[in-house]
C-alpha cells in the first residue's frame, strides 16, 4: 500500500509537470493568437470604419459558423481517439486517415454550397455587399476543416509544443497579409482573402510537423469511418449549438439592425472573448486529452482534480481581470477604437459581467464529450439555444446591442450552472460550487462599490484600491494551499531565470 501511494504520487507530480507545461505552450500560443488578432481587429476597426468593420465581421462569423457545420465534429473526435489509441498506431493511423477523407470530403461539398447560395445569404442580410466575401471564404471551408483534423492528431498526442507553433505561425501570417491587402487598398474584401491564404500557408505547415507521426492506412476504413461519424455527429450537435449560442448575437444584431451595429458590437464581444476564452481555452485543449485518458482507465480521482483545479484558476484570473475591465470600460475603448465606438461601452460592461463564471467553467466544459456522453452536452447547449434566441428576439430590438449582450450575458451564465450540475448529478464529480457562487456575489458587491463610489473618488485610484482588495480576497479565499504551492512552484523558477540572464549580461 505504500508503495502504491509513493508510485501514485510520482505519477501524480509528472502529471501535475505536463499539465503545467502543455497549459503555458498552449496558453503562450493563445496569447499571441488573441494577441494578434485584437491588434488586427483594432488596426480593421479604426482603417475601416464599423460599417465595413461590421460586414468583415459577419463573414468571418458565416465562415466560422460554416466550417463547424461542415466538419460534423470530425477534429474533436480524432483528439478523442487519438488520445485512447496513443500507443496502438495501427490504430489511431486509420482514425487520422477517416477523419482526413471525410473531412477534406465534407468540407468541400460545404465549401461549394455556400459558394452557390452566396447571393441568397447577402440577400438575407439585406446586404449585398456581402455576396463577394462569403465566395472567397467557401474557398476557405475545406481547407480550415482539413487543417483542424490534423491539428486534432497533435492535440491527441499531447505534443503542444507542435501544436501551439501552428496558431503562432497561423496568427502572424494572417496579420501581415491583411495589413499588406488593407493597405494596398482592398478594403474588406482583402482581409478576407488574408483568411484564405492563411489558410494555405497554415495547412502546409501542419502537414509537414504530423508527417512523422501519421501514415495514411485504410485499415478496417468503413468501420472506423462509422464509428467516428457516430461519434462526432453528437460532439457536433453540441458544439454546433454552442457556437449558435456564441455567434446568435452578432448574427441577430446583423439581421434586426445595421452593419455598422454589428461592427460597435463586434468591439465589445471581441474583447470578451480575448479576456475570458483565451485561458479557459488553452487549459480545455489540454483538459479534453488528459480527462478523456484519465476516465477510460477509471480514474475518477483524477478527473474530479482536474476539473476543480481548472476552474479555481480560471476563477481566480477572470474575475479579477473582469472587474479591471469594468472599471476602465469607457476609456479601453476610446483608446484603442476611438470615439466612434463608445455606444459599445455598455454593452461590454454586460458581457463582461456576465462572463466572469461561464469562462472558468468553459475550461472544463468539453469534459462531457471527454468522457463518452457528448449527448448530454448536445441537450444542455439546444436549452441554452432556445433561451439565447429568445432573449435576443426581445431584448434587441428593446435595447440594441446592449440587450444582444444582456442576452448573451444570461445564456453564458445559465450554460455554466447546466454544466457544473451534469457534471455534479451525472459523473458524481465534487464541484466547489459554493466557492464559485461566494466569489461571483463577492465581485457584485466589488462592482457595485465602484459605481456608487467613482462620483467622490477619482475613478483610477478607486479602482486601483478595490483590485488590490479583491486580489488579497482571491489569494486567501480562492486558491487553496496547493494550488499556492504549484503557483510559487512556476513562478520561482521564472523569477530565477530573469535574474540569472540580468546577471550574465553583467
Amino acid at each position: 500500500m505504500h508503495h502504491t501511494a509513493i508510485t501514485s504520487g510520482l505519477i501524480g507530480m509528472k502529471e501535475s509537470t505536463k499539465f503545467a507545461s502543455d497549459v503555458s505552450w498552449v496558453f503562450a500560443s493563445q496569447i499571441v493568437t488573441l494577441g494578434s488578432g485584437f491588434l488586427l481587429n483594432i488596426l480593421l476597426s479604426r482603417w475601416l470604419g464599423p460599417g465595413d468593420f461590421g460586414l468583415y465581421t459577419l463573414t468571418l462569423t458565416i465562415f466560422t459558423v460554416s466550417t463547424l457545420v461542415a466538419g460534423l465534429g470530425i477534429p474533436e473526435t480524432v483528439v478523442k481517439y487519438v488520445a485512447d489509441y496513443k500507443t496502438d498506431r495501427e490504430r489511431r493511423d486509420a482514425v487520422v486517415t477517416a477523419g482526413v477523407v471525410n473531412g477534406l470530403l465534407l468540407g468541400t461539398m460545404a465549401g461549394l454550397v455556400l459558394f452557390l447560395f452566396s447571393g441568397e445569404i447577402a440577400a438575407l442580410f439585406s446586404i449585398p455587399e456581402l455576396s463577394d466575401l462569403i465566395r472567397i471564404t467557401a474557398l476557405a471551408v475545406p481547407l480550415s476543416i482539413l487543417n483542424t483534423t490534423l491539428l486534432g492528431l497533435l492535440n491527441g498526442l499531447r505534443e503542444m509544443r507542435s501544436y501551439s507553433f501552428r496558431f503562432i505561425i497561423r496568427s502572424i501570417l494572417l496579420v501581415v497579409l491583411a495589413v499588406v491587402f488593407i493597405l494596398a487598398g482592398f478594403g474588406p474584401a482583402g482581409a478576407v482573402a488574408a483568411l484564405l491564404l492563411t489558410e494555405i500557408g497554415t495547412l502546409a505547415f501542419v502537414a509537414t510537423v504530423v508527417h512523422p507521426h501519421f501514415r495514411p492506412s485504410t485499415l478496417n476504413h468503413r468501420e472506423t469511418t462509422e464509428k467516428m461519424l457516430a461519434f462526432g455527429s453528437r460532439v457536433f450537435i453540441a458544439s454546433a449549438i454552442y457556437l449558435v449560442n456564441t455567434y446568435t448575437d452578432t448574427l441577430l444584431i446583423g439581421y434586426l439592425l445595421t452593419e455598422t451595429d454589428v461592427g460597435r458590437y463586434a468591439v465589445a464581444i471581441m474583447i470578451a472573448r480575448v479576456a475570458f476564452l483565451s485561458l479557459p481555452g488553452s487549459i480545455s485543449t489540454v483538459n479534453y486529452p488528459a480527462i478523456s485518458e484519465y476516465y477510460s482507465k477509471g480514474l475518477t480521482s483524477a478527473v474530479e482534480a482536474v476539473i476543480n483545479r481548472s476552474i479555481r484558476y480560471c476563477l481566480a484570473l477572470l474575475s479579477m481581470m473582469g472587474l479591471v475591465l469594468i472599471y476602465l470600460a469607457g476609456t479601453i475603448i476610446e483608446i484603442l477604437f476611438g470615439p466612434s465606438y463608445l455606444p459599445a461601452v455598455p454593452a461590454f460592461i454586460v458581457l463582461i459581467y456576465g462572463m466572469i463564471v461561464f469562462g472558468a467553467v468553459s475550461s472544463v466544459g468539453p469534459s462531457l464529450s471527454a468522457m463518452n456522453r457528448p449527448g448530454l452536452s448536445s441537450q444542455v447547449n439546444i436549452l441554452v439555444a432556445g433561451a439565447n434566441v429568445a432573449l435576443d428576439l426581445v431584448l434587441i430590438p428593446l435595447f440594441g446591442i446592449t440587450g444582444a449582450a444582456a442576452g448573451t450575458a444570461i445564456s453564458c451564465t445559465l450554460l455554466a450552472v447546466l454544466i457544473l450540475n451534469v457534471l455534479h448529478r451525472v459523473f458524481d464529480v465534487r464541484i466547489e460550487s459554493v466557492m464559485i457562487a461566494k466569489t461571483f456575489g463577492v465581485v457584485t458587491i466589488f462592482l457595485l462599490a465602484f459605481f456608487l463610489l467613482q462620483g467622490v473618488l477619482h475613478p483610477y485610484a478607486l479602482a486601483a484600491a478595490l483590485t488590490g482588495l479583491y486580489g488579497a480576497y482571491v489569494y486567501r479565499a480562492v486558491l487553496t494551499p496547493s494550488d499556492k504551492i504549484e503557483i510559487s512552484g512556476m513562478i520561482t523558477p521564472l523569477l530565477g531565470r530573469i535574474a540569472l540572464r540580468r546577471l550574465n549580461r553583467r
